[in-house]
């Protein structure tokens, strides 16, 4: 599978179309009509059947994302393997469009050791439930909220958390607006050489996650981009982007300005 040079688009471009939801398949067809053959799905409360209506549209499903919750590092058993259980729930409804990568945020955000051994063992879990579908389970870069927590886990530590399992198929997604605050791409892509198996990619303004769309903020991304096209990363590029206040209507002619701005930008088409 070849796709160095191609785009791939998270669902989340369309959670905050105005109206009418629109369903998977029509998501994909705006995505298909654009140019564009990948779309990551990273919506959690979908009706079964869209599943099918998806999988005939024709467009290749590049990735999953999942939905363990901090409820997954909770100090009460109990609630952690119930999280877990409903992380393997949601992955299985969605295990037809395995082999792909199964994208996970890394929880791991306090100062509490006893909170990262919980969430090792969650994780742990997971993966062996989720490697018997097919999936190739990612741990996506933290972002960076000082208010929030009280500590930030850099890529070094979440690439060492990722190897201390020794499974190919539990490896790293980076997300550029998550990790351009805090560290420099460069090196995001360096700490996590051999491990990335997918990324997400948008824009901010350096203060803030906030994941605009590719031609709005201060984020190099082709300066990004060969940095992690050096290190191994093999592709897509794959855009988990929205419109800031909602309010914009995702279209093909839209998604058709974006793409052609990418493979300028990235790859001089």
């Amino acid at each position: 599978m070849k796709n160095m040079d191609e785009l791939s688009v998270s669902s989340c471009l369309f959670s905050q179309t105005p109206g009418k939801k629109l369903s998977l398949a029509q998501q994909a067809q705006i995505i298909l009509d654009a140019g564009i053959n990948w779309m990551e799905l990273s919506e959690y409360e979908t009706p079964e059947p869209e599943f099918a209506e998806l999988a005939r549209s024709g467009i290749n499903i590049w990735a999953v994302h999942g939905m363990l919750g901090m409820k997954s590092i909770s100090p009460d058993p109990a609630e952690r393997d119930a999280a877990v259980e409903a992380a393997y729930v949601h992955a299985a409804k969605r295990a037809g469009f395995a082999p792909c990568p199964l994208v996970e945020h890394y929880l791991d955000r306090h100062s509490d050791p006893e909170i990262g051994k919980r969430y090792r063992d969650s994780i742990w879990k997971l993966y062996e439930k989720v490697s018997k579908l097919g999936y190739i389970l990612c741990i996506e870069t933290a972002p960076y909220k000082p208010l929030q927590y009280d500590r930030h886990p850099d890529s070094a530590e979440i690439a060492d958390f990722v190897r201390s399992f020794g499974k190919d198929d539990l490896q790293v997604i980076v997300d550029f607006n998550h990790s351009n605050l805090a560290e420099d791409l460069a090196d995001t892509a360096k700490n996590t050489r051999g491990l990335v198996k997918s990324v997400h990619i948008s824009n901010n303004y350096g203060e803030k996650e906030q994941h605009l769309p590719p031609h709005d903020g201060i984020i190099d991304l082709k300066y990004a981009w060969d940095a992690f096209r050096a290190n191994g990363y093999s592709g897509p590029c794959n855009l988990e982007f929205r419109f800031p206040n909602g309010g914009v209507d995702p279209n093909t002619a839209m998604l058709k300005e974006v793409k052609a701005y990418m493979e300028k930008l990235l790859w001089n088409k």
